[in-house]
C-alpha cells in the first residue's frame, strides 16, 4: 500500500493547505444522552457507564459496517462469524449477545426467535450517533438489557439543503457506493440515504451484498412540540461457506469445511414514530411507536462433498419476526432539581417458522416503571427507579435499579457508581424450537453493580476514567450437546459472574494530534463447570492514533488486541480460540473545496488488518487478511 501513501503526500505538496481547510467542529467533551435515563442530560450527571460515538465517524474512518463502530468501545466484545456481512453481534461486561438491548431509534431490533441483534443487518449510514450504556438497564427497558444497552439514533436534518455521494473499491472484490441528503423546509427537517457494499469474501461461496435505505422526517410544533418518522431497510444476502453439520463433532476445527451452496437473504425493516410536546415547565411528553420486522431465507441444500453423520442434516427454512411496540413517558419537574418519570410500555412479539424446523409463537407484553432523578448542587445526581414487567409466556417480573454521579469540577474529576438487577426473556426459539426447546425454561436473572472515577488534567487535554463491575447471573440458558438433529439441547445451566475493570484514556497531544487507548479486563467464571463464559477473553486492548499534519490531510490508525477464549465443546478436554492483534489505518486528503456548486473532494482510503493477521472473533470462521479499500467523496 505504499502507492497510496506516496499519492496522498503528492497531492498535499500540490495544494496550499490553507485554502483546503475545512472548519471542524469543536470537540463535545461532555455531551448529550438520551438512552441513559430516557431524557436528555449530559454525560457527566450519570452515574452509569457511558459512551457516545459520533456519527461523523463513520465517515471519518470510513467504517464499512456497524459492528466495526462499535469495535473500540470499551467493555465491549464484537464477534463476526467470518467476512463482511456475517452475523455479527455484541457482548458487554462479559453479559453474552441475549443480554444486550440493541436499539434503533428506540426500536428493539433484537430478533424474538433468536434473541440477537445481528448487527450486518443494520446499516452504518445516516447515524446521528451510537449510545453505549454499559451495566443493567432493565429498569428502563425491561428484558434483555442485562449487560448494557446500544442506541442507534438516525441523523437529523439541519440547515440548508446538501448531499454527498461517494464511491470505493478494495480487495476481495468489495465495492461500496452511499449517497445521502439532509436539510431543512420551514418547520420540516428531513435525511435520506441510500447504500451498496458488495464483497467476494475469502473462500468459494463467501461473497456478500447488502442494500440500504434510509429516511427520517420530522415537523416543530408549538408549545416546544414536534412529531418525526424515520425508516431503516436493509436487505443482506450472504454465502454461508462454513459447513456447521459435519463429520466433525463441535467445536469447529480452524480451517473450515467449505460448503459451496448455502445461502442466506435477510430483509430487515425498522420504522419509529416519536413525538414530544411539552405543555408546561413542570411536564414534558414523550410518545413512541415503533415496529420491527425480519425476513430470513436460509438455503441449505445437500452437499456431497461431505457424507451425512446423522441424517438430516439439511435444515432450509424461512423465518418471519416481527415486533410491534408503543411507549408512554411522563416527566414531571420540580424547577432544575428533580425529574419524576412515569412510563408505559406495551410490546406483541410474532416469529413463524417454515421448513426443516416448522413453529409459531407469539407473545404481549405489558410494563410500567418509575424513575427518579434529583439533581444538587450541579454536583451531585442521583437516580433510581423500579420496573414491573408482564409477560403472557413467562409471567411477572421486577427489576431496580439506582445511580449517583459525584462531580468536582474544580479538580476536573467525576465519582459514579450504580447497582441493578435485570432479567433475560427466553426466546421463542428456547421454549418452541423443535428438538431444542424446554417449555420449562426459566428467566435469566443477574444482579450488577460498578463504581468508577474519571479524570481531566491539562485543561482537560488528557481524559482518563477507570471503573470496577461486577456481574452475578443465575438460572443461564444454555445448550448441552446431544447426539440428535440439532445437537444442542437448551437448558438452565445455575449460576455465572463476571468481573473486571475498564481503564479509558485520551489526550489531545497537539491541537492536531489525538491518542486514546482502553483496556478492559473480564474475569469470568460458570460456577456449574468452572470454566470460563463462553467466548468472553480476559483482556482486550484498544489505542488509536488521530493526526493531521496539514489541514487538508488527515491519517489515523488503531490496534485491537484480544486474549484467547475458551470455546464449548462435546470432549472434556479445553478447547481454545487463539487471541490476536489487528492493525488498522487509513487517511482522507481534502482535493479542493468551494468550486462551483462543489463544496468538498475527499480522497479517502482505510486499510483493515494491516498486518495481515491469521485470526477468527468466532472459532471456525476465519476472518479476511489484509484488505485495502479507497475511495472519492464528493459533497455538495
Amino acid at each position: 500500500m505504499l502507492w497510496i501513501v506516496r499519492l496522498l503526500l503528492l497531492l498535499a505538496s500540490l495544494f496550499p493547505s490553507g485554502m483546503l481547510a475545512a472548519q471542524e467542529p469543536p470537540r463535545d467533551l461532555d455531551p448529550v444522552v438520551i438512552t441513559a435515563t430516557k431524557l436528555e442530560t449530559r454525560a457527566e450527571q450519570l452515574g452509569a457507564s457511558v459512551t457516545v460515538v459520533p456519527g461523523d465517524d463513520v465517515q471519518r474512518y470510513h467504517y464499512e459496517t456497524v459492528e466495526d463502530v462499535l469495535r473500540t468501545v470499551p467493555g465491549v466484545e464484537i464477534r463476526r462469524s467470518g467476512s463482511i456481512g456475517k452475523l455479527s453481534n455484541i457482548s458487554i461486561r462479559g453479559a453474552n449477545a441475549n443480554q444486550v438491548q440493541v436499539l434503533v431509534d428506540g426500536v428493539r431490533v433484537k430478533s424474538p426467535t433468536t434473541g440477537q441483534a445481528d448487527l450486518s443487518d443494520i446499516s452504518p449510514d445516516l447515524i446521528e450517533r451510537i449510545e453505549v450504556i454499559r451495566g443493567p438497564q432493565s429498569t428502563l427497558y425491561g428484558a434483555d438489557a442485562i449487560g448494557g444497552v446500544v442506541n442507534i439514533i438516525t441523523k437529523k436534518g439541519k440547515g440548508p439543503f446538501s448531499a454527498a455521494v461517494e464511491g470505493g473499491a478494495g480487495k476481495y472484490d468489495t465495492y461500496t457506493g452511499r449517497g445521502w441528503f439532509s436539510g431543512t423546509y420551514s418547520l420540516l427537517d428531513y435525511a435520506g440515504s441510500i447504500s451498496h457494499l458488495e464483497s467476494n469474501g475469502q473462500f468459494k461461496n463467501d461473497s456478500s451484498d447488502k442494500n440500504a435505505v434510509n429516511f427520517r422526517v420530522g415537523l416543530r410544533l408549538p408549545w416546544e412540540s414536534s412529531v418525526a418518522f424515520s425508516l431503516r431497510w436493509v436487505q443482506n444476502e450472504i454465502g454461508v461457506p462454513v459447513k456447521f453439520v459435519s463429520t466433525s463433532v463441535p467445536p469447529l476445527p480452524n480451517d473450515p469445511i467449505i460448503d459451496s451452496n448455502n445461502r442466506q437473504l435477510s430483509e430487515t425493516w425498522v420504522m419509529a414514530l416519536t413525538g414530544h410536546t411539552k405543555p408546561f415547565e413542570w411536564w414534558e411528553i414523550d410518545l413512541r411507536g415503533g415496529r420491527y420486522q425480519n425476513k430470513t431465507t436460509f438455503v441449505d441444500l445437500p452437499d456431497a462433498a461431505d457424507p451425512c453423520p446423522f441424517p438430516p442434516c439439511e435444515f432450509p427454512g424461512r423465518f418471519d419476526v416481527q415486533r410491534w411496540e408503543a411507549e408512554l413517558l411522563n416527566h414531571f419537574h420540580i424547577g432544575k432539581w428533580s425529574t419524576s418519570t412515569i412510563g408505559l410500555e406495551y410490546r406483541t412479539e410474532d416469529g413463524e417458522a417454515q421448513g426443516s424446523t416448522p413453529f409459531d409463537a407469539s407473545s404481549h407484553t405489558g410494563s410500567a416503571f418509575f424513575q427518579q432523578t434529583f439533581r444538587l448542587w450541579d454536583r451531585l445526581f442521583m437516580s433510581a427507579g423500579f420496573r414491573v414487567e408482564d409477560n403472557s409466556v413467562f409471567g411477572t417480573h421486577w427489576t431496580e435499579r439506582g445511580s449517583l454521579s459525584y462531580v468536582i469540577p474544580e479538580w476536573g474529576t467525576r465519582i459514579h457508581g450504580g447497582a441493578g438487577s435485570g432479567f433475560r426473556a427466553p426466546t421463542f426459539n428456547d421454549l418452541f424450537f423443535p428438538g431444542f426447546s424446554d417449555r420449562t425454561l426459566q428467566p435469566e436473572t443477574s444482579f450488577s453493580w460498578e463504581v468508577g472515577v474519571d479524570q481531566k488534567l491539562w485543561k482537560d487535554r488528557i481524559r482518563l476514567g477507570l471503573t470496577y463491575f461486577h456481574n452475578d447471573f443465575e438460572n443461564l440458558i444454555s445448550f448441552m450437546f446431544i447426539t440428535t438433529p440439532p445437537f444442542v439441547k437448551g437448558v438452565n445451566i445455575g449460576r455465572a459472574r463476571a468481573e473486571g475493570f475498564e481503564f479509558v484514556s485520551a489526550v489531545d497531544i497537539l491541537d492536531n494530534l489525538t491518542a486514546w487507548l482502553n483496556y478492559t479486563y473480564t474475569e469470568s467464571e460458570n460456577l456449574q463447570t468452572h470454566r470460563l463464559l463462553a467466548r468472553e477473553p480476559r483482556n482486550r486492548l484498544n489505542l488509536g492514533l488521530t493526526w493531521r499534519p496539514i489541514p487538508s490531510l488527515e491519517l489515523f490508525g488503531d490496534l485491537q488486541w484480544v486474549s484467547k477464549q475458551f470455546e464449548p465443546a462435546v470432549s472434556p478436554a479445553w478447547v481454545w480460540n487463539s487471541g490476536y492483534a489487528v492493525v488498522n489505518a487509513g487517511a482522507t486528503y481534502r482535493l479542493f473545496q468551494r468550486y462551483a456548486f462543489i463544496q468538498r473532494v475527499d480522497l479517502w482510503t482505510r486499510i483493515q488488518n494491516l498486518t495481515n493477521e491469521d485470526y477468527a472473533e468466532v472459532r471456525g470462521f476465519p476472518a479476511l487478511g489484509i484488505n485495502a479499500l479507497a475511495g472519492l467523496r464528493i459533497t455538495f
